[in-house]
């Protein structure tokens, strides 16, 4: 069987569509399962924020121990711990990538896009190396705004949690549209954007090794990298909105062996979302099947060392 048809197993027992794609970096070899079709790219459109950042920083456009001023304006919903934290907070453009990164600071990345010049900078910089296939129109905050109706989406943020804990978000609004005004890419152009991060074409020297240091530091390792040996790195950044779960990044498998993964997936969340044991099990069944995906790339490649 081969590594596509495998993948496209996968999916197919856990109920889930996919858009994969797997890239060895030394052989050259690509394998993709819808890898041209477009999705959500949720968190994971973070990647070409850090990109956008590491090009601005060879460019000497920014510095990464420029400190930024936390502020109540600057807080934003879901994950990350910044919101938590007193405004007056000056935390360095290094720990606010970090945070973006490695735990998905949602208000850290707002502050980082800001910073960069806005969403269109880093859309225009995808555009700048090539990479037509990634449509970058929203921070954060303003994106997940379209979960909720009209009639309380301008809620204080406090309120809008409590609001949330009773009610489910709006699942056909342009936080889940695969059209360009919504932050969307294929498998294939994360992919390539991966590449071309790893193979210093982007940013070389420091700046490289400052990205890829901060992909390997992720610390939510429950999808594709799920099932892999204990030991095995992996630089990557996850991504979750709605029935959305993804996970890109790049495996180590040795000192001359490396796979690009890129996982996009989506799934019926709705049945789900006020039934707290039935949604833990989904989500374990959806994020088992990243794993496999995961280990099924890793042990294609595994004797190419």
């Amino acid at each position: 069987m081969s590594l596509a048809e495998t993948i496209a197993g996968i999916a197919e027992a856990a109920d889930i569509h996919v858009g994969v794609a797997v890239w060895h970096i030394e052989s050259g070899q690509q394998v993709a399962v819808n890898g041209d079709e477009p999705f959500p790219m949720a968190s994971t459109f973070k990647i070409p924020i850090l990109a956008t950042a590491c090009r601005q920083l060879v460019r000497g456009e920014l510095s990464l121990d420029a400190r930024l001023s936390l502020s109540d304006e600057d807080k934003s919903l879901g994950s990350g711990i910044l919101p938590y934290f007193e405004s007056g907070l000056q935390p360095t453009m290094r720990d606010l990538l970090t945070l973006m990164i490695i735990i998905s600071d949602n208000t850290a990345t707002d502050m980082m896009v800001e910073a960069l010049g806005g969403a269109a900078v880093i859309e225009g910089t995808m555009r700048e190396i090539g990479l037509d296939e990634i449509y970058f129109k929203h921070n954060c905050k303003e994106l997940l705004r379209y979960l909720f109706p009209e009639e309380v989406v301008n809620l204080p943020l406090d309120e809008l949690i409590a609001w949330s804990t009773k009610h489910d978000i709006l699942r056909d609004g342009l936080a889940f549209s695969k059209g360009p005004e919504n932050n969307v890419c294929t498998a294939n152009a994360m992919n390539k954007l991966l590449h071309k991060i790893y193979n210093g074409e982007l940013f070389d020297g420091d700046a490289r090794e400052i990205a890829i240091d901060i992909l390997l530091k992720q610390q939510f390792n429950l999808r594709l990298s799920r099932f892999l040996p204990l030991g095995v790195k992996v630089a990557h950044k996850t991504g979750t909105i709605g029935g959305i779960r993804n996970d890109s990044g790049i495996i180590m498998i040795g000192d001359r062996n490396h796979v690009i993964l890129t996982i996009f997936t989506e799934w019926d969340e709705a049945p789900y979302w006020d039934k707290p044991a039935a949604h833990h099990q989904r989500v374990f069944e959806v994020e088992s099947a990243m794993g496999e995906i995961g280990r099924a790339a890793y042990d294609a490649f595994l004797k190419r060392d």
